[in-house]
Formats: C-alpha cells, sequence, structure tokens
C-alpha cells in the first residue's frame, strides 16, 4: 500500500464538495505521477453526481461545460483549472472513432476499467486507493502495459500506440505490452490528424529516455508517421573504420543534448537524406557528398506536413544544413557569416556540432568548433559587426544619397555587408558612401 498523498487545501475542497454530495476521487495523472516521484501537470476528477447538480455545486468556481456528453466541466479555483466528469463505461468502438458511445456508472472500479493504460487505472478519495487489478504492481515496478486487450484498446484510439512510447519515455517505465500486436496494428496511426500525431512525437522525442525510439524504429513506428524515415533506417555508414547505422547514430546524438524541441528535431532530422546522396566510391566506401542540403530540404517538407510553426521550420532546417562543415582554417569571417546565419541559433549549432561527432565512435575532435567559440566571443566581446543591420547605413541612406532602387539596392548591401565582415574598421558611415560611390561607378561603366 502507497502513503497517503499530501494535497493542496483547494484540491481537499474539490473533493469535500464531491464527496458531501455523493462519491468523489482523483484519478488519472495526478495520482500516477505522484505515485512515481514525479510532478503532477494537473488534476483531475470523477463522480456519481448528475451534471446539472455538478454545476449547481460547483457554481462560484465558474464551471464551463467542455463535455457535456461525457459529462464534465471544467472549475478554476486560485488561477488553477481543475476537471471534474461522471464515471462512466465505454460501449464498443464509436465509428471512425468519432462518438463514443458511453454509460453512466456508479462504480469506480467499472471507470477504472475504461482507461488506457494500468498505471492511469488508479483513483484516490484522499484516504483510501482504488486500483485496476494490476496497476499497484505495474506502479512499484514501473512498467507500462494497456488495460485488457490491446487490440481493443488501439482501436478504440490509435494515438495510445504513441502515447504507450511517451509515456515509457518520459517517465522512464517499462515496456510491457505487445510489440507484435503494435506493429500489426500501424495502420490505424493512418486515421489520425497529423496534429495529434506530431503532439506525441514532440513529447517522445523530448523524453528523458529515447529507448522508446529505438523501439519505435525497429518495429516500424517511426516509419508509418515519417515515410521518410524508412530511408534511413537500414542504412548503415562508416564512422572510424567501424559499421554504424544511421538510425542508430541519430538517436545517439539526440541523447547528447537536452530536451530542447529545436535541438531534437534538428538531430532527428540531421541525416535523413543520406539515403537520397549515398555514393560508393572504388574502394566500396560509402560517401554522402551534401547531405546536410539533401536532409535540411527533407525535413522542411516533413515538418510541413507534420504542421510545425514556419519559425520552428525555419530553425531547424538552418541549423541542419549548417551542420556539415569541412572548413580547415575557420577565421572571423567564417564566424561573423554563421552568426549572422543562425542568429539565436548560434550555441545550439555548436551542441548540434559537438552531439554528432559524440555519436559516431571516438576520438572526437573538437579543435575546429573550439576555435569558432573563442572567435565568436571576441566578436561579440568587443562590438564587431556582423549582421547586415550592423551596417554603418542603410537602405533609406542609400536612395536619398544615390537614388538607387530595386536589384541594385539589394546588390550593394550584399556587397557592403562583404566589405565589412573583412574590414569591420570600414564600418563607418563616410567611409561606405565612398564605397557606394565606387560601386555605382563600376555599374555605370558595365552599362
Amino acid at each position: 500500500m502507497f502513503d497517503k498523498i499530501e494535497l493542496s487545501q483547494d484540491i481537499k475542497e474539490i473533493l469535500s464538495l464531491l464527496q458531501k454530495h455523493g462519491q468523489g476521487y482523483i484519478v488519472g495523472g495526478f495520482i500516477r505521477d505522484k505515485l512515481l516521484g514525479l510532478e503532477p501537470l494537473d488534476c483531475d476528477f470523477v463522480t456519481d453526481i448528475e451534471y446539472k447538480k455538478l454545476k449547481e455545486i460547483f457554481k462560484n468556481y465558474n464551471p464551463i461545460e467542455i463535455g457535456k456528453h461525457f459529462g464534465i466541466i471544467q472549475i478554476k479555483i486560485n488561477g488553477i483549472s481543475y476537471e471534474i466528469a461522471k464515471m462512466r463505461s465505454d460501449i464498443g468502438i464509436p465509428k471512425d472513432r468519432k462518438v463514443q458511445e458511453i454509460k453512466f456508472v456508479s462504480d469506480i472500479y467499472t471507470d477504472l476499467e475504461r482507461r488506457d493504460f494500468t498505471i492511469n487505472a488508479i483513483a484516490y478519495d484522499g484516504e483510501k486507493y482504488y486500483y485496476h487489478k494490476i496497476s499497484e504492481e505495474d506502479i512499484r515496478l514501473r512498467n507500462i502495459r494497456f488495460i485488457g486487450e490491446i487490440e481493443r484498446r488501439i482501436k478504440e484510439d490509435p494515438l495510445r500506440i504513441l502515447r504507450g512510447f511517451r509515456f515509457a519515455g518520459t517517465k522512464n517505465l517499462n515496456i510491457k505490452f505487445n510489440l507484435e500486436v503494435i506493429r500489426e496494428n500501424l495502420w490505424l496511426l493512418e486515421e489520425l490528424s497529423l496534429e495529434r500525431v506530431r503532439e506525441e512525437l514532440d513529447k517522445i522525442i523530448c523524453g528523458e529516455n529515447l529507448y522508446p525510439l529505438r523501439i519505435m524504429n525497429r518495429i516500424g513506428v517511426l516509419e508509418k508517421i515519417i515515410p521518410e524515415w524508412g530511408e534511413i533506417a537500414n542504412l548503415y555508414q562508416i564512422s572510424r573504420d567501424k559499421k554504424m547505422n544511421v538510425a542508430e547514430h541519430t538517436i545517439r546524438a539526440m541523447e547528447v543534448v537536452q530536451p530542447d524541441i529545436i535541438l531534437r528535431l534538428t538531430l532527428l532530422f540531421h541525416d535523413i537524406g543520406k539515403g537520397r546522396t549515398k555514393t560508393v566510391d572504388s574502394d566500396g566506401r560509402a560517401h554522402f557528398y551534401n547531405h546536410n542540403f539533401v536532409s535540411g530540404k527533407m525535413a522542411k517538407e516533413i515538418m510541413k506536413r507534420l504542421k510545425y510553426d514556419k519559425k520552428t521550420i525555419e530553425r531547424v532546417y538552418r541549423l541542419i544544413v549548417s551542420h556539415l562543415f569541412y572548413k580547415e582554417q575557420v577565421d572571423e569571417r567564417f564566424v561573423k557569416e554563421k552568426l549572422n546565419y543562425l542568429r539565436e541559433d548560434m550555441y545550439n549549432f555548436y551542441k548540434v556540432i559537438e552531439a554528432d561527432k559524440i555519436a559516431h565512435f571516438p576520438p572526437y575532435d573538437f579543435a575546429r568548433i573550439d576555435k569558432m567559440k573563442i572567435i565568436h566571443y571576441r566578436i561579440i566581446e568587443n562590438g564587431i559587426p556582423y549582421r547586415k543591420e550592423d551596417l554603418a547605413i542603410n537602405g533609406n541612406d542609400i536612395i536619398e544619397n544615390f537614388n538607387i532602387k530595386g536589384k541594385i539596392l539589394g546588390e550593394i548591401i550584399e556587397r557592403l555587408y562583404s566589405i565589412i565582415l573583412d574590414r569591420s574598421e570600414d564600418n563607418r558611415r563616410e567611409t561606405l558612401l565612398q564605397y557606394i560611390g565606387q560601386i555605382c561607378n563600376e555599374y555605370k561603366q558595365n552599362s
């Protein structure tokens, strides 16, 4: 038996009001996370109180109907929202999974029976726990398994496939559900909205533990939601004269960085183009020339399809196309160009490069990255211009002084920017105006 859970005064108040008029229990994620030693994000309740009466009981707590069909209201206390639902059982599997037929019940164990995973099938009344058959054991052993027949649970909601892997990774649980049944029912994922898939994918790849991602790769889940993944799932490369699977290298790299969505997405897709760029030389060695650009383009297409926002797509794209460089001599101009291109993600760039290297076999060479960091620091510390907007002159100045517009204006700004990349001391208004005069004379002579 687990110890009693310490509850906030607001949660105690909700339980007290429910139990004054009927049954009242805390259920689901709140109890699960507390027993797993994690901090819950929210707290939900179930009751047997009629919907109309429920709204009357909580009339002073801004009750909002958020699911009348399921008997759910949302209330707010001290700025925190809580959901209260009527206990129910689900009847059959809804056609197209649109509207689930339900039956309201008054038995907490019946309500627990309809839930997805055993670790989510626990209720608490403030004093006593109510478990599904093996929920207590699975919480103790940190196992995740479906309740009842796994295929039925999946057909009720195919998103449970991804949720199962998500819980395993974010809460460090042991996967105890039948992977073969999952594999046989992957086609059901096609019926999910891309937004729901993306939301679960984000949580999976930002999980503390990425071992579920390896299983998703092995049984075809990743390829089902990202078809292009199949191009690297069984692709091999040579690292330090050792054979390495590209998909495994990808996951290793993701494990090196913190669970930041930009970093994890970048590394998830950074080598996705290797399958399309593979060539084999006369010695039988595989090469993947320009795979960073192909990977960047593919990542854009995939992320657009999964409905990511434009800013996230652009940030990930820029990091991917930048992750491969062979410049032997890292100089100030090169670092300035990277700073101008990557902006807020320059530090993420270093993390991506380092993770990519660490995910190969040792030894690791960070000399060029370390040199970039030193030059980067010097540029920032000394206020050395590196962005186009750092120019001591702007487009309006050029138009006003030289009556130049259109394409030529853009070309002049590019040339001025190139000048200050090499000679930051020339970034003065008078000097730049002289350069513009020279450039204009060149255009006149060539026209």
